[in-house]
């Protein structure tokens, strides 16, 4: 069952899916000077809609308010006087729906997305070869010129002829500190400074295509390729993403996988391996599709990787301008280990992409 608002009718009947009871209720466009009357509902019924049976619907179940369609449709569905979880405890909070116990249901709702479906992995994927293509176009348009605000731009539009969906402020998160400086910023997409040849980017973009979303990106070295200890690092990070791919199995806790990721960044002789920045989250309709508890109410921060679920990983050895190396992949879990969603490997990028 659905409840929306009027003028939303027409557009959740079109793609109601397996939705069988749409719901509208008298919302913002319907005039407060004028009294509230049944047949406002008529104005968002368009034609082959208003004498069809959505159209009876609509007429049937039309209300003046959210909170009694809401009531209406709990009652109809026998849920009066019981416990009701609700994805947005505030909704429930501001109904206070009288003899009803609220509980918080957002890790329920978590959890139930957690394991993705075929089609689920189908949109990721999708949304994933966007946001990989998007990229390599962005780094096709650098001039030693550039500017990370123009980048960011550049990257927006792409993504926007490509049929997807960037937030503001920006589609890249990382922001990028000058010189030696080591320290770990997002972006704020207000940057005017010159991206310069041989500038390590860290591309992690985030967007949306079919509401399901995409993340990651690598490192790009601007206009040339790593050098002295960056080629050390690069390699490294190579081998770190092999081996946990290797472990990404069902069963794998999330701690197991950090140590996996350090001790292979230790065999791989980088300077401090404690210094890795290493860690996972859920990815679907958001950026987390994981429950924060669990259902006895225990903090679910080392999780468990399931067969079916998208997992990003991200790989960050600090540095300087020209040392840091960054990777973040996406990852199905398979039976046997995880299966990367980009095609275009682990090593850094270079030149012109």
């Amino acid at each position: 069952m659905l409840i929306v608002a009027d003028y939303y009718f027409s557009s959740a009947v079109a793609r109601a899916g397996w939705i069988e009871d749409i719901r509208p209720y008298r919302a913002v466009m319907m005039p407060l000077d004028l009294p509230a009357k049944a047949d406002d509902i008529e104005w968002f019924l368009p034609d082959g809609l208003r004498d069809g049976e959505r159209g009876k619907q609509a007429r049937r179940t039309f209300t003046f308010s959210m909170r009694e369609s809401l009531t209406g449709a709990l009652r109809d569905l026998g849920l009066e006087d019981r416990a009701i979880g609700f994805d947005d405890p505030g909704l429930g909070f501001r109904l206070d729906l009288e003899g009803t116990r609220l509980r918080d249901a957002c890790d329920s709702l978590m959890y139930a997305r957690a394991v993705k479906t075929p089609s689920e992995l189908a949109k990721l994927q999708r949304a994933t070869s966007l946001n990989e293509t998007a990229i390599r176009r962005t780094i096709a348009d650098w001039t030693p010129e550039t500017t990370w605000s123009e980048m960011d731009r550049t990257y927006v539009r792409h993504v926007a002829d490509l049929g997807g969906f960037v937030r503001d402020p920006s589609g890249m998160v990382w922001g990028h500190p000058r010189g030696a400086d080591r320290s770990l910023v997002l972006a704020t997409a207000l940057d005017d400074g010159v991206v310069g040849e041989g500038t390590h980017v860290m591309f992690d973009c985030h967007g949306t295509i079919d509401l399901y979303c995409w993340d990651g990106g690598k490192t790009w070295v601007a206009g040339s390729e790593p050098e002295g200890p960056a080629k050390a690092l690069d390699a490294a990070t190579r081998n770190v993403a092999e081996t946990l791919l290797a472990a990404m199995k069902p069963g794998a806790r999330v701690s197991q996988l950090q140590a996996t990721a350090r001790a292979a960044y230790r065999r791989s002789g980088v300077p401090d391996a404690d210094e890795a920045v290493i860690f996972f989250h859920g990815l679907g309709l958001s950026h987390m599709d994981i429950e924060q508890e669990t259902a006895d109410g225990k903090p679910n921060t080392d999780w468990t990787l399931e067969e079916g679920m998208v997992v990003p990983l991200h790989l960050l050895y600090p540095g300087g301008q020209k040392e840091r190396l960054w990777l973040e992949e996406v990852v199905a879990i398979g039976a046997d280990g995880g299966l990367p969603m980009f095609s275009w490997g682990f090593e850094a990028l270079t030149g012109k992409g």
